[in-house]
């Protein structure tokens, strides 16, 4: 089961409990905090007039594509104090910045403000927190990632896709030794990918596509053996793609494109049997295409276009039955 479900069904457990504990409320302290993040996020719609642990009025509603949620735990002094563990305010249209003031919501655990037009900086105060998953995908967010954020050593999933993010990577994420899933498409990022980063071997999914690093694909990503999709189209890199990547078979879903560089031979990819996307476009790659991809029954996606392979077509691709691209 993915991390993003677990996750989910332990919140709604917490939704349960909480509107079992109909007598707890939430401390005045937290509601002020409330306000001002309010405030800050430019949310205007939060009802102060019931309780945001209450699920009533509009603290708890979820439509397709939209979602404004506060969800409490209600656990606390035999049931009667809850804390705040997750916001969720998905589609929100908005406008303000990412509110620093949420350190002072010292059970806060998931914070997801995707999908709307929030701008400014992310704080540097969160680095102080216990989050478990950060997500501000297609907002307006610029400057670099904090070096802070590298002390949430509970954090587990860290998506900051779409925005306007620049710098490099700093060093410091290294240690989110409990990290499944780290998305940086679509910012302005350069450099190396650090070294430290080699530490990050719980990762599941990393999508680094449309950014502007530089430096080659470095040898130590054959350390990410939990790896199950890792994703670099238009990253600013440069091949050869290691041959380390031989080693990562749990990967369903591999895309590299646009590498630059010298030519470079077709990588080995012959342990890599559970493969559902292959994409290997414009990576200078050259020879011939491998026979043993025809042996990957699970490839619905082939795409190496735009190399300089050689020779002919492998019969063997011929078996793919499940293929929808190729």
């Amino acid at each position: 089961m993915s991390f993003p479900l677990l996750f989910h069904l332990w919140f709604l457990g917490f939704c349960f409990i909480s509107s079992l504990a109909r007598g707890a409320t939430i401390p005045e302290d937290e509601v002020k905090v409330m306000k001002e993040i309010a405030e800050t996020l430019g949310k205007k719609d939060w009802d102060f007039s019931v309780d945001p642990c209450s699920g009533q009025r509009n603290w708890s509603v979820e439509v397709k594509g939209f979602e404004n949620a506060v969800t409490c735990n209600c656990h606390f002094a035999n049931a009667t104090i809850c804390h705040v563990v997750s916001i969720v305010l998905k589609s929100q249209n908005l406008s303000g910045t990412l509110p620093s003031e949420l350190v002072r919501l010292p059970y806060l655990q998931e914070i997801d403000l995707s999908r709307n037009y929030l701008n400014g900086t992310i704080p540097a105060q969160w680095g102080f927190m216990k989050l478990v998953n950060i997500s501000i995908l297609g907002n307006r967010v610029a400057g670099p990632i904090p070096k802070e954020l590298g002390n949430i050593i509970t954090l587990k999933s860290l998506v900051l896709e779409f925005n306007q993010l620049s710098g490099e990577l700093p060093p410091e994420l290294g240690n989110l030794h409990q990290l499944e899933r780290l998305h940086l498409t679509s910012n302005y990022f350069i450099g190396n990918l650090p070294t430290t980063f080699a530490r990050l071997t719980t990762l599941k999914q990393i999508r680094l596509g449309d950014n502007q690093f530089s430096g080659t694909l470095p040898d130590f990503i054959q350390r990410w053996t939990s790896l199950e999709r890792l994703v670099m189209q238009g990253s600013g890199f440069s091949g050869p793609i290691p041959y380390g990547i031989s080693f990562l078979n749990n990967l369903t879903d591999l895309r590299i494109s646009d590498l630059k560089g010298p030519d470079s031979q077709f990588p080995q990819l012959k342990n890599l049997t559970i493969l559902q996307t292959l994409i290997l476009r414009s990576c200078n790659l050259i020879g011939m295409v491998p026979e043993y991809l025809g042996n990957v029954t699970s490839l619905r996606s082939l795409d190496l276009s735009f190399n300089k392979l050689t020779g002919p077509i492998p019969k063997t691709l011929g078996g793919l039955n499940d293929i929808n691209l190729l």
